[in-house]
């Protein structure tokens, strides 16, 4: 059964904490599904959010192992329920006459990607989504035959007025 979480990590931001953490998630046979990092809004933080394929005791120990790294100042899960996320693909697919270039471009405007290029026996589409749309356009466009796709990964933050930043609020506007 497919269990991919999506977990978020409050770090420090200097050099090395992106290979201490992605050392450990290898040394745990742990398998990164996505990783993406990013500034945290907090001078001298960053923000990492992974999505991870494990079941509730899986994740669990992911979490306690990753705060054990000095750098990490908080981990925790993300609940699809309780999160805003959204990644971007671009995605290159196979075309082989008119009537399947009608199929595919009615599919993907049901996802709201937009054709960003036609080749002579391709096309070429940019979408953005939830993780899980994405999955799903992937796994439609499979059918067509793709060629080529590159994914961001995932840029996700809890809902509502929770964060994850363990350091005290604050603001980015100029004093």
């Amino acid at each position: 059964m497919d269990n991919k979480q999506i977990i978020a990590l409050f770090v420090r931001n200097h050099p090395g904490v992106l290979l201490r953490v992605t050392s450990l998630i290898s040394r745990r046979g742990f398998n990164i599904d996505s990783l993406t990092v990013s500034p945290a809004g907090v001078d001298g933080y960053s923000r990492m959010t992974i999505r991870i394929n494990g079941d509730d005791n899986q994740v669990s120990q992911f979490i306690n192992q990753m705060m054990k790294i000095v750098d990490v100042k908080k981990a925790q899960v993300l609940p699809e329920n309780h999160m805003v996320a959204s990644e971007l693909i671009i995605i290159k697919v196979a075309k082989s006459d008119v009537d399947t270039h009608n199929e595919i471009i009615s599919l993907t405007s049901s996802f709201h990607a937009s054709l960003v290029n036609i080749g002579e026996n391709t096309l070429t589409f940019r979408a953005s989504g939830t993780p899980s749309e994405i999955d799903t356009l992937v796994d439609e466009l499979n059918k067509y035959g793709i060629i080529e796709m590159a994914r961001t990964g995932i840029a996700a933050l809890e809902s509502g007025d929770a964060r994850l930043s363990a350091a005290p609020a604050q603001s980015n506007r100029a004093l």
